[in-house]
């Protein structure tokens, strides 16, 4: 199995931390990482959120076991504190200067889509063609783009039908972490991450009719 690496380098004032993640290079989806065993924040059945899928027998939830490695390194800073990240890809290296709930977003948002997590996984071709610290309108650009792509490759039609219901089932897995990291860590650089990412999921639904007319004037078409 060949793997694909990011690295995401936190330069923060008492040192350096880095986040190594591996993918599967076909399927993208992250590659667990068996070095030790995840903490009790990480049961499924701790602060599960409403609507997962899983089977009562799953010990973990995928998403929070995925990111239980580093999540303690950040419980040391509040989410307003700035610092220079590097993001390392096989292709590029990209450098940013973000307060720190706006950066770990950037992670976490990959980490989600690549977990195992049945309803980020929709996210994961976006994750693929990961854009660390993208602006809302360039998100929204991609999650439209990968969207009607999936949709065209899996049955031949082009339209926005289910985006809004996926956006929804998001939102929801989002505030169960909120209310897993809530309970288990002091600091709040997590739970701010979290909150950052989904106030995009909660965007979508209002913002879709919009920002799509908007992007007409990209391809020379008049506003609807």
């Amino acid at each position: 199995m060949t793997r694909e690496r990011i690295t995401y380098r936190f330069h923060l004032p008492d040192g350096v931390e880095t986040v190594t993640l591996l993918f599967d290079s076909a399927s993208f989806t992250l590659c667990p990482d068996t070095g030790k065993p995840p903490p009790p924040w990480t049961r499924l059945d701790f602060h599960r959120c409403g609507h997962c899928p899983l089977p009562h027998t799953t010990p973990t939830c995928p998403f929070a076991a995925a990111f239980s490695g580093f999540v303690k390194d950040f419980d040391r800073f509040y989410s307003y504190e700035e610092a220079l990240i590097k993001v390392e890809t096989q292709s590029r290296t990209i450098v940013a200067r973000k307060p720190l709930q706006h950066a770990v977003a950037s992670l976490i948002g990959l980490i989600g889509a690549t977990s195992g997590c049945p309803h980020l996984a929709f996210y994961r071709p976006m994750a693929r063609f990961h854009l660390p610290f993208a602006r809302d309108d360039e998100t929204l650009y991609r999650v439209f783009s990968m969207y009607l792509l999936s949709r065209f490759l899996e049955n031949g039609t082009v339209d926005l039908a289910d985006l809004t219901t996926h956006a929804a089932a998001a939102c929801r897995v989002n505030h169960g972490m909120a209310e897993r990291l809530r309970a288990a860590f002091r600091k709040d650089v997590m739970v701010n991450a979290i909150i950052t990412l989904d106030s995009f999921a909660q965007a979508v639904p209002l913002v879709i009719e919009d920002r799509l007319n908007e992007l007409r004037a990209l391809f020379g078409l008049p506003d609807l």
